[in-house]
């Protein structure tokens, strides 16, 4: 798993995208290139959510622009299961579209952000 990230996810998994989004900018300075983007990406979700949790405008930009970022990503890049993640914030990105169109708001479910599963061939 990417150094420092059990804190972020402890964060985003209790609903404190905010802090979330704090923790994982920590992470910036240190993070590998490889694994920038990703780590960007996922501070763009953290927030996207707080925006949307919050009633603040731009939470679904927000959501999409980390979804483009960790897209390139292998499903269990960083030790995360990221395959879960994408399908989820996915499936919000439909919903708040869905009731924007129909004139309503739309209470997005944050997928939570889970260590990747271990292979069935792993010891």
């Amino acid at each position: 798993m990417i150094p420092g990230l059990k804190a972020a996810l402890r964060e985003y998994n209790a609903g404190r995208f905010f802090e979330c989004h704090e923790a994982l900018e920590e992470l910036l300075d240190d993070t590998a290139e490889a694994d920038w983007s990703f780590v960007l990406g996922l501070i763009q979700i953290a927030v996207g959510y707080h925006k949307l949790t919050s009633g603040h405008p731009g939470g679904e930009k927000l959501l999409a622009m980390g979804l483009e970022k960790v897209a390139p990503y292998a499903d269990d890049h960083g030790g995360l299961d990221v395959a879960r993640l994408r399908a989820g914030v996915e499936a919000d990105l439909a919903r708040v579209a869905e009731a924007r169109r129909a004139g309503g708001d739309a209470v997005p479910h944050p997928p939570q952000l889970l260590p990747a599963r271990k292979s069935e061939r792993s010891p």
